[in-house]
């Protein structure tokens, strides 16, 4: 495997000590991000995540694009419904909205420009879709915690990186 690696990057001149006399060549990088979506369901990982986005918007002078996905109705939609299926339906969107609201507080505080969007469905299906319309160059999503009918974030954040080219950066909870 390590063979079949060496050989791409030596075929690609990445790594060709004999063209370069370095193991590899080391460039300067430039990153421009003008525009982050932040997926938000008000746990304390997508706050933390909500930190993050708006500090790399205000160093970028990015925008922000915040969405909850609401799959309260998706999840009422199974054949039996509970009271504590409902009440955690409530729960998921009260702790959603939330999540924009601190968005927005942080962006007005710290002068980054900010929109919100509330979406119904799938939760990673949702924010990939918000992604191909919104074509931000970064993804930023919080991380391992449950909501929602026992779903992860961390699967939601697994399902996103595989479904989009876009870099994701998965935030875990401040502990």
């Amino acid at each position: 495997m390590l063979a079949i690696l060496m050989g791409a990057l030596l075929a690609m001149d990445i790594f060709n000590p004999a063209k370069t006399g370095k193991p590899f060549e080391v460039q300067e990088l430039f990153i421009d991000i003008k525009k982050i979506l932040l997926a938000t369901d008000g746990s304390k990982s997508a706050i933390n995540a909500t930190r993050y986005a708006v500090a790399l918007a205000k160093v970028f002078n990015a925008k922000v694009r915040a969405i909850f996905v609401d799959n309260t109705s998706e999840s009422q939609s199974q054949p039996k419904i509970t009271e504590d299926t409902a009440k955690e339906g409530i729960s998921n969107t009260f702790n959603g909205r939330i999540g924009l609201s601190v968005a927005k507080e942080y962006s007005l505080k710290n002068n980054v420009e900010y929109d919100e969007k509330v979406v119904t469905g799938h939760v990673s299906k949702k924010i990939i879709e918000s992604s191909r319309e919104f074509s931000p160059d970064l993804i930023i999503i919080g991380n391992s915690e449950k909501s929602g009918i026992r779903r992860s974030l961390g699967s939601v954040a697994d399902a996103v990186m595989k479904g989009t080219d876009i870099p994701v950066l998965v935030i875990a909870s401040e502990r």
